[in-house]
């Protein structure tokens, strides 16, 4: 069973689908473009610290000050990157990498951060 299923994109283009399984032991990853600045999961480590690794990076980092502040925004009471890149996408403003969600028919356009 995968709770955890998402496609990265560069803006509009699908950069690597991911599966997660429910207890995160198991994890799959389906690189759709080949390694480049745009492929996150260059190389060949397709392991579940792989995939949180590239989760946290699109995070508030822990030692923030505000990020008390800025999770309570989000509902969240932890820096829990698997719920916050649920709400945000894994949008950052410096790239044109985030994540979407089965199910989803989101486009760049939709959730980036500069218009």
């Amino acid at each position: 069973k995968c709770m955890y299923n998402f496609t990265v994109m560069h803006e509009n283009t699908p950069v690597a689908d991911v599966s997660v399984s429910d207890d995160h032991k198991k994890v799959k990853i389906e690189k759709l473009v080949p390694d480049s600045m745009i492929q996150p999961f260059g190389g060949n480590d397709y392991s579940i610290d792989r995939v949180y690794s590239f989760l946290k990076s699109r995070c508030y980092e822990d030692g923030r000050a505000d990020l008390n502040e800025i999770l309570a925004q989000a509902h969240l009471a932890s820096n829990d990157p698997w719920k916050w890149n649920k709400i945000t996408h894994g949008v950052m403003w410096n790239d044109q990498i985030w994540i979407r969600y089965k199910g989803e028919n989101l486009r760049w356009e939709d959730v980036r951060w500069r218009k």
